[in-house]
């Protein structure tokens, strides 16, 4: 029996969560059962998608992701599982929430999930709530044996699988860019998508002052010298700084302090940070 992970944009202590835990229980009581993000950004498909990024590769091989993001529901499309190259599985509105599990992690095929099958019986007639009566119900059997893959429902190319637009990471001659994927309320995180190996691949290395320029679209909203280093107590408190994330990737801060506010950085297509080495 596999575990079973929950992740949905529905907000922590969500009653919405406890029912989809309790469909879990429904399909089997002894189903291991846990929540990963529950506060993924409201019908944030690529949010959905880095999160998933940030716990697949530290639980166990054959471990079943329920994503649930789904500003699409009750449309015409798809819902799915994705089996992935390490053997796990996510079941999900196929909405670009796979975009960067497909790059970056593997994806070896996908099946569209039949719902006359997988689908909780009496919840044909609600169109609103998928992430309960199918995405749950679904993930619940395919977790707990009931089904197995093929048991999903047909397969599909995995090249059709749909993905979402997004600032690529780039890199020249001592500067790198990308897109800013994470600007968290709680710690004030802001979090790129920039391989942090970029930064002495050109030319900067932890001691140097960096120069951190952000865009929204072409409005300037930050550009500022700050410190590279390697952690938060390296600079004073209050004070900025570059350092690689817990994913190997950029990430600036405010030592104690809350980036996301004290900048008014957000997150997604819209946002871009470039970092680079003028001297």
């Amino acid at each position: 029996m596999a575990h079973l992970i929950i992740q949905t944009d529905f907000g922590t202590g969500s009653s919405s969560v406890s029912a989809m835990h309790g469909v879990a229980a429904v399909v089997d009581p002894d189903l291991r059962v846990d929540d990963g993000n529950n506060d993924v950004a409201q019908f944030n498909v690529l949010d959905a998608s880095e999160s998933l990024m940030y716990l697949l590769p530290y639980w166990p091989a054959g471990t079943v992701f329920v994503s649930v993001v789904d500003p699409g529901v009750g449309t015409s499309r798809r819902s799915c599982v994705a089996r992935l190259s390490n053997g796990s599985y996510i079941v999900t509105p196929d909405n670009g929430t796979l975009t960067y599990v497909k790059e970056r992690f593997g994806i070896t095929a996908v099946r569209m999930i039949d719902e006359s099958v997988n689908r909780l019986k009496g919840s044909e007639d609600v169109h609103i709530f998928h992430g309960r009566d199918v995405y749950a119900y679904c993930g619940a059997r395919l977790a707990a044996g009931i089904i197995d893959f093929e048991g999903v429902g047909p397969e599909y190319p995995v090249d059709e699988i749909v993905e979402a637009d997004y600032i690529r990471p780039g890199k020249k001659d001592r500067e790198v860019s990308g897109m800013i994927n994470e600007a968290g309320d709680h710690f004030g995180l802001i979090g790129t998508n920039i391989p942090f190996s970029w930064l002495a691949e050109s030319g900067m290395n932890y001691g140097d002052t960096v120069r951190v320029t952000v865009l929204e679209d072409d409005r300037p909203v930050l550009d500022r010298e700050m410190p590279l280093v390697r952690t938060f107590g390296d600079v004073p408190v209050g004070s900025p700084l570059v350092f690689s994330s817990e994913m190997r990737t950029v990430m600036m801060a405010v030592n104690q302090g809350n980036a996301t506010r004290e900048f008014g950085i957000g997150f997604g297509p819209k946002w871009k940070m470039t970092v680079r080495k003028e001297n």
